[in-house]
């Protein structure tokens, strides 16, 4: 059986490409968000499906890989579900071609992905903390996610408009009233079988 993960690019379109450039000398993170204009960020409570605790404190997130947050920001206000992950298989960070990437849209009613044009916001990553490493039991090794939290507000460095077309194929979905049956089933089951509709097209 196939991973349900997948490499993350290594390259992109000229959005991506710009808020690489940003991260690249771990001065900076990004947060993807569909609200733009914002001047700060403060912390928030998410909605997760994960089990470990880290992933449900409230803080501002960020991430250093750049398709993670686009991801994020291209999510629309009426997206049922989006299940995502970014991690290095190891117990310490690793290259940018090393990461392991995964996200998926709950689609609407109609079949269609929520998604629609987003911000991604540049953060100076002083203000953040690396969640520490964990073993992962459905990977079956340790991982190192790329998720950063701050629990106090954070000013903002700069933003960059971002569209599905910065993402690398075609819009992973699943059913998310399916998935929903199966967390309730097994808990600790993530992906719970999601995307059903895979990229077509060979990621970078």
């Amino acid at each position: 059986m196939a991973p349900w993960h997948w490499p993350a690019p290594t390259t992109g379109s000229p959005a991506w490409t710009c808020l690489a450039q940003w991260t690249a000398d771990g001065r900076f993170l990004l947060h993807g968000s569909g609200t733009g204009g914002l001047l700060r960020l403060n912390p928030r409570a998410p909605l997760d499906h994960s089990p470990d605790e880290y992933s449900k404190r409230t803080a501002v997130f960020a991430t250093e890989d750049p398709t993670w947050a686009i991801a994020y920001a291209l999510r629309a206000p009426d997206c049922p579900q989006f299940l995502n992950a970014c991690f290095y298989p190891a117990k310490r960070v690793a290259t940018a071609s090393e990461r392991r990437l995964f996200y998926s849209y709950g689609r609407r009613p109609d079949g269609t992905a929520p998604v629609q044009a987003g911000t991604v916001y540049v953060l100076d990553a002083r203000a953040f903390t690396r969640q520490p490493p964990y073993l992962d039991s459905n990977i079956g090794t340790v991982i190192t996610e790329c998720q950063w939290t701050s629990t106090s507000p954070v000013e903002i460095v700069d933003a960059v408009q971002v569209s599905v077309s910065d993402l690398p194929g075609p819009v992973p979905t699943h059913d998310p009233l399916r998935v929903r049956e199966r967390i309730a089933l097994e808990p600790r089951g993530f992906p719970w079988g999601a995307p059903d509709t895979p990229p077509t097209r060979e990621r970078h």
